[in-house]
């Protein structure tokens, strides 16, 4: 069964049920016709006709088909029915709580359902990280709990609209009070069901940064709905954070073959693989996921990341220069703040960036700050360089006053206090961050936080220490090839030296 994100691009296609078929690689389509009508007296009336087309080397062939004609309040039920009659079609036993769960309306209420639908579009765009698209999300399912309370598919979506927020934008604790609470009230509305764990997840280890809590209520979901491609893919992200990366690469696989046309899971594979240090088995699901999505700048930016881990810098900017359906600005922003990767967007670029205001950033000032900070050192204007950077830590010095655990935080607070010139401080503050959430705790965020101390203690004087730290990082899943370390001009400074080029021709 393919997922329902798979076949939603196909609505009002042209193409033949064979066609579908193929590029789904499935033998059953269920198609069909919805119309709705309003009656005399108000009351409004949905009419589905589904059909069920075996595909074979023949052609196409109908194997069931029928019409329903119920009033629109109904219309889950006819959801329901339609299930079951093709799960009898094929011969497949549809076990009773399924087909209750499937007769059963996520609300009652439609304006509810309504604007729960327009978050769902919201959050697709926005591919978890853009915040943007996620306070878009955010209010459209906001809207939808507070039309009806009891809806705990939209008190889920809040919940993670809110999680990744927290996350990718300015934290705040009243932030992660809300993430807390709607991940709680989906859990309690559907006690029985995945979407309250799955959010619960995600709000264990964005927000709380709990990965072993985060990592059991994923099992959890997963044994709930293992088909679920949804779920699946969640649990491989609990994986990947558990450093448990083989394992989510076998995950992540599977939601992609549950869910092949859903950008998000070839684009989950294409990560691991990047992670594992392996580009050339990277390089075809990030093409196949930007192919999907081509104006998601999270997908840009890891095909680019791809091309880095090769080496390959004009690579990497020719895959920028290509994403013309993302806003240049959007674009270049996006790639300046997430992974620190300024350094590969080409002098025009690296210029749009530096006319930006802190707008761009969710006004956000201290990464904007910080962005500029490092921009400005590339471009060797090490005085501007050291003026953005300490502006760049004022604001995240009032950040961290209202979360003082947060780890990245402190980090890149370390980072900006080392471009300020501030080294004890700077050193200081990355090996906090670090001992706040080290790799042992997460191996997704770990590793990055240990690549920035790095960049502390280089621009600190201390290569050593650098040195110790990204021979640490070779031994462990991350992104930083032996060939992406011999074009980042972050370790310049170390070429030439034994021990480093020991690193950067992989040995």
């Amino acid at each position: 069964m393919i997922a329902r994100g798979s076949s939603e691009p196909y609505r009002g296609t042209d193409k033949t049920p064979t066609a579908i078929a193929g590029e789904l690689g499935v033998r059953y389509l269920l198609t069909g016709t919805v119309r709705w009508a309003k009656q005399p007296g108000g009351t409004s009336r949905v009419q589905v006709s589904p059909e069920l087309v075996e595909v074979t080397g023949d052609g196409a062939a109908s194997k069931w088909q029928r019409r329903f004609d119920e009033p629109l309040t109904d219309v889950f039920k006819v959801q329901g029915e339609i299930a079951a009659e093709v799960a009898e079609a094929l011969r497949v036993a549809l076990p009773g709580a399924e087909r209750a769960q499937l007769a059963e309306a996520p609300t009652a209420d439609p304006a509810a359902y309504d604007a729960f639908l327009r978050a769902e579009a919201a959050w697709s765009a926005g591919a978890n990280t853009a915040p943007p698209a996620l306070r878009q999300a955010l209010a459209h399912y906001e809207r939808a709990v507070a039309l009806d309370s009891t809806f705990a598919a939209a008190w889920g979506g809040l919940a993670r609209a809110a999680s990744f927020l927290y996350n990718n934008s300015t934290p705040t604790p009243e932030m992660g009070r809300r993430a807390k609470a709607a991940a709680e009230r989906a859990a309690a509305l559907d006690p029985d069901g995945v979407e309250g764990h799955r959010v619960l997840g995600v709000y264990y280890n964005v927000v709380a940064a709990d990965n072993d809590r985060a990592l059991a209520v994923a099992v959890a979901a997963y044994r709930r709905a293992p088909g679920d491609a949804a779920v699946v893919v969640e649990l491989a992200s609990r994986l990947r954070a558990k450093g448990r990366w083989e394992e989510a690469l076998r995950h992540a696989q599977a939601a992609y073959a549950l869910d092949p046309r859903t950008a998000g899971r070839p684009g989950s594979v294409a990560l691991i693989y990047l992670w594992l240090r392996r580009p050339a088995e990277a390089r075809p699901p990030a093409d196949r996921a930007l192919a999907l999505a081509p104006a998601n700048p999270s997908l840009v930016e890891r095909r680019a990341m791809v091309a880095l881990s090769e080496g390959d810098l004009a690579g990497a900017r020719r895959v920028l220069r290509a994403a013309t359906e993302v806003p240049a600005e959007d674009l270049a922003a996006y790639v300046a703040t997430y992974w620190d990767l300024g350094w590969v967007l080409d002098d025009a670029g690296q210029r749009l960036v530096l006319s930006l205001g802190p707008e761009a950033f969710d006004g956000d000032r201290a990464t904007w700050g910080i962005v500029r900070a490092q921009l400005h050192a590339w471009r060797g204007d090490s005085a501007q360089a050291r003026v953005w950077a300490d502006t760049a830590q004022r604001y995240f010095t009032a950040q961290l006053r209202d979360t003082p655990d947060d780890a990245q935080r402190h980090v890149v607070r370390g980072l900006a206090l080392a471009y300020a010139g501030r080294n004890a401080e700077a050193i200081a503050e990355g090996e906090r961050g670090v001992a706040l959430r080290p790799v042992s705790a997460d191996g997704y965020v770990g590793p990055y936080l240990v690549h920035q101390l790095a960049r502390i203690y280089l621009r600190a004087g201390q290569r050593e220490k650098a040195l110790d730290r990204l021979e640490s990082l070779r031994k462990v899943p991350y992104y930083l090839s032996p060939a992406w370390l011999r074009i980042d001009p972050d370790f310049a400074p170390l070429r030439g030296d034994p021990r480093f080029e020991r690193l950067a021709s992989g040995g």
